[in-house]
């Protein structure tokens, strides 16, 4: 257990005294902070620059399904709560027509199914992004070693995986 913890945190201490780190929506480098669309300034490593232009392919790609899929859910949503009851009159008598929300409904689902698209284009992103950063401050990225928490049968095993 001890072993544990002082792995830990040896990797959070290693990572806090990194050269470039992300923090929020910008990159910092010896302590001066860069917007995102000044990665050129930072990255001298060319691999590394290389595995952030994906990564802000992947970004944008990610956000532009997000806000699509966002807005079909709200002009979904918008659609079917907005009362669904309409009262016109035939004949001169008034008569009630219940509206369809079938299609309003259809259409969050659609919405929710275009977001789940940009989520994998999300975690890409972060992915290559991590990786510009190591091997822009010089850590290995080849050989990762990492445990895992997983259930065997009727109880919990801890795996070390490489």
């Amino acid at each position: 257990m001890k072993k544990i913890l002082f792995l830990s945190m040896a990797f959070c201490f290693q990572s806090a005294y990194s050269q470039v780190a992300m923090s929020g929506n910008q990159l910092m480098k010896d302590g001066q902070t860069y917007k995102m669309s000044k990665y050129n300034d930072v990255f001298k490593n060319p691999e590394a620059l290389s595995y952030f232009k994906k990564a802000r392919t992947n970004n944008t790609v990610g956000t532009i399904f997000a806000g699509v899929g966002g807005g079909v859910i709200g002009v979904g949503l918008a659609r079917a709560l907005s009362g669904g009851k309409t009262t016109v009159t035939i004949n001169g008598q008034p008569q009630v027509i219940k509206q369809d929300n079938s299609t309003a409904w259809t259409a969050v689902g659609i919405g929710a199914g275009i977001v789940g698209i940009g989520i994998p284009f999300a975690l890409a992103a972060k992915k290559n992004a991590d990786k510009a950063i190591q091997l822009e401050n010089g850590e290995s990225t080849s050989f990762q070693p990492y445990f895992k928490v997983e259930s065997a049968g009727t109880g919990l095993a801890l795996s070390y995986n490489f």
